[in-house]
């Protein structure tokens, strides 16, 4: 009831204010500026989806557009700075990375704004444990773009996100149907040697102005079908069989997609698209399935005090297990549930020479997971799949005022989460709170503000500064971790919080050195302090029933995983430049970033200790991306080559971890050579673009930086050189697009 409450008072927000604003008007104490109609297709969820935004927004906020040069969503990730993935051959699913943040709300990963859920629970290929991490299950073939923002909590993406967030966006009706047609078709294709496979996806749209007065209705059906091996060679020319095992079949993918779009208008004042996405994956001995749907609602009279927006989504994802897949049970199954409701309202208003922007709404968010063992007892006392419930509910506003060349942005976001789940008995040798079985509830509030400024100084050059609080509410992976069943669950684990400042400028610079040329740089610095950090240490068990990391003193059968805060904070800073240079014939883009982190491993993050929750997620020190190409015959054809350098790069220790401590060391991994890719693009007639690609031409060998099987120290060797798996060797693709 409490997070209805939260949500009626957004929405008669929403309503109330606009009358105010009227009311104000009419004794004289404000005035309209120009009306802006705003493309809702451009501006939905907040991000342009744009790479030349990139350089105009100020802030840490980075977009890329998809499908450009055969590079898979997780390559196109890397080339942002600081944003990097967590790599994991037994997921299937994307996890994004920002700032060495990652996972369920450290990133708020979106795909169309719908916030993503799924957990993925991945067997492993050494053993019968498992590897786990959450993600986002994504067919790349209906990408339009991505938006990335770092260090920022405003507005809707920023609740519950303590990094920032990535929004995904799939292909839209206007990607399909050329201006003044009704009908298109786009087909998208890639095949590839060295075990790439090879993946088709073909999209139908229409539309007609069928409602008058600017009214439309249109529709989009897409289906895509992939088969991705897991047998390749490495640069030194070694099959995977021998890193990964003979018996991979199962590492084997074949996933099929559906995307589905209903955009109804009746007027040009509103909108209602209906989407969703279908998904499914027989992979790593587990049946995946995943569904999202989601009603976007958008009025946008010809006032300017009112442009509401409504998302409201559900999705459902479960992973089924094959007999014999896991050690601890034969049948096992998991599922989460997410369910949620975003409303808001922005209204823009001029008071003497200051301009107004401001937007309030609301957010609840229910997320459940649960989970099925062929037993009681397995199910209680099992690191596999921890199940518990998340509610979030959120109210939201920024404020932003504009007065000749300077903006300042004014952002709060208020939340209550709740964590809650069932807890089993502990024994009695045991001493834990509660003592008994019971359902434990984690109740938190959060007041996350943050404020920038920034000045159109020049023509070209724009400084910005920023300030940002912002929180991460436990999850239930981590509350209910139950590999000593009630013995490894924390009920008094405590929120993250961080506290993040960045200083940068963006410029944009036409006429730089030749009349047509366009020069774009954004660089900026940032330092975040983050309290109560959230990472699992090992326990045991002493002869007067506590925990502790005494291991002499303890007893043998009892091991437990608990989560815990740092009682100290962690520290991150670093230094991120995007820039371009573009003169119509050739082009040049560059991104680097260089950061560091003191924060700490995870000792249940390793498939020996337990369920390989996350992982190390310290980006490498620094790391760029290098793109130089030309266009020829009347720009139809372009030629690039991608240059990615990755410095030193860390790995869980191949010591094991301390006994001491209850937690697993870092230390550096194998140098990784500088990677080359070539491409090339030709638009063969208006309706036709080929693309051919040779990935990793020098046919390097190297393990890729946090790759997770490269971080459980039970396989990596003595002698701190060896890697469980390395990249794959070069790569020939070839792909294209069909436009009718």
């Amino acid at each position: 009831m409490k997070y209805k409450n939260i949500a009626n008072c957004a929405l008669a927000s929403c309503v109330i204010f606009p009358c105010i604003t009227h009311a104000a008007e009419q004794k004289g104490e404000s005035t309209f500026s120009t009306l802006n109609v705003a493309d809702n297709a451009q501006q939905e969820d907040g991000n342009a989806g744009s790479d030349a935004e990139t350089y105009s927004k100020p802030g840490a906020f980075s977009s890329r557009k998809m499908n450009k040069n055969l590079q898979s969503l997780d390559a196109t990730l890397r080339t942002m700075p600081g944003t990097f993935t967590q790599q994991d051959a037994l997921q299937g699913a994307v996890n994004v990375n920002i700032r060495g943040m990652s996972g369920f709300g450290r990133v708020n990963t979106m795909v169309d704004g719908v916030s993503q859920t799924y957990y993925g629970m991945a067997p492993s290929s050494y053993h019968g444990g498992a590897n786990s991490a959450s993600g986002v299950l994504i067919d790349q073939n209906f990408l339009a773009g991505v938006d990335i923002s770092r260090g920022n909590s405003a507005g809707s993406q920023g609740v519950n996100a303590l990094a920032g967030s990535a929004n995904m966006r799939t292909i839209g009706i206007d990607d399909i149907v050329r201006k003044n047609r009704q009908t298109g078709v786009l087909t998208r294709f890639t095949v590839g040697d060295n075990g790439f496979g090879r993946s088709g996806m073909i999209a139908v749209a229409g539309r007609s102005e069928v409602f008058g007065d600017g009214g439309s209705i249109g529709g989009l059906a897409g289906f895509s079908d992939n088969v991705q091996y897991a047998t390749y060679k490495n640069g030194a020319g070694i099959k995977s069989d021998e890193f990964l095992g003979n018996d991979n079949s199962f590492m084997k993918q074949k996933p099929n997609s559906q995307l589905y779009k209903l955009n109804i208008n009746p007027d040009r004042y509103t909108k209602f698209e209906f989407g969703g996405r279908n998904y499914h994956n027989n992979f790593t001995q587990r049946n995946i399935t995943s569904d999202d749907y989601y009603l976007k609602y958008d009025y946008t009279p010809l006032s300017e005090l009112i442009d509401v927006k409504m998302l409201l989504s559900t999705s459902r994802s479960s992973q089924t297990y094959n007999p014999g897949s896991l050690s601890s049970t034969n049948h096992a199954s998991t599922t989460n549930k997410s369910e949620a409701v975003d409303l808001s309202n922005t209204s823009r208003f001029s008071l003497g020479d200051y301009d107004f922007s401001w937007q309030l709404g609301g957010k609840v968010m229910d997320t459940k997971y649960t989970r099925a063992f062929d037993n009681s007892e397995t199910n209680q006392s099992n690191g596999f799949a921890p199940s518990g419930k998340q509610n979030i509910a959120a109210l939201y506003t920024g404020l932003t005022i504009n007065k000749d060349i300077y903006q300042l942005d004014l952002n709060l976001n208020y939340s209550e989460t709740k964590v809650n789940g069932f807890k089993p008995a502990c024994s009695a040798k045991q001493k834990c709170f509660p003592q008994g079985e019971g359902i434990l509830n984690l109740n938190d509030r959060a007041f996350n503000p943050s404020v920038a400024l920034s000045a159109q100084v020049t023509p070209w050059l724009q400084p910005f500064v920023s300030y940002s609080h912002s929180s991460r509410a436990p999850n239930p992976q981590e509350v209910f971790f139950a590999n000593e069943g009630g013995g490894s669950m924390n009920p008094f684990l405590k929120p993250e919080k961080a506290e993040t400042y960045q200083a940068g400028f963006n410029i944009i610079k036409n006429g730089l050195l030749f009349e047509q040329d366009t020069f774009r740089l954004k660089a900026l610095a940032y330092q975040s302090r983050i309290k109560n950090y959230i990472s699992s240490q090992s326990f045991f068990l002493c002869y007067d029933g506590t925990l502790c990391h005494d291991i002499d003193n303890s007893s043998a059968d009892f091991n437990a995983y608990l989560h815990t805060n740092s009682l100290t904070p962690v520290h991150s800073d670093g230094y991120e430049i995007e820039a371009s240079y573009d003169v119509e014939y050739a082009y040049v883009n560059l991104s680097w970033s260089k950061q560091h982190t003191d924060q700490p491993t995870s000792v249940a993050s390793s498939t020996q200790g337990g369920m390989g929750y996350g992982d190390i997620s310290d980006l490498p020190d620094s790391y760029a991306t290098l793109d130089i190409g030309a266009r020829f015959l009347d720009k139809k054809l372009v030629v690039g080559s991608l240059f990615k350098f990755t410095g030193k790069s860390k790995r869980l220790s191949v010591n094991g971890y301390d006994y001491e401590t209850g937690q697993l060391p870092k230390e550096q991994l194998p140098n990784i050579p500088t990677i080359i890719d070539l491409y090339s693009n030709y638009q063969l007639t208006d309706n036709v673009l080929l693309r051919l690609s040779v990935q990793n031409l020098g046919n390097k060998n190297y393990a890729e930086a946090l790759n997770k099987l490269n971080q459980d120290y039970y396989y990596s060797g003595d002698d701190g050189k060896s890697v469980n798996t390395s990249a794959r060797g070069r790569t020939w693709v070839f792909g294209g697009e069909v436009r009718f």
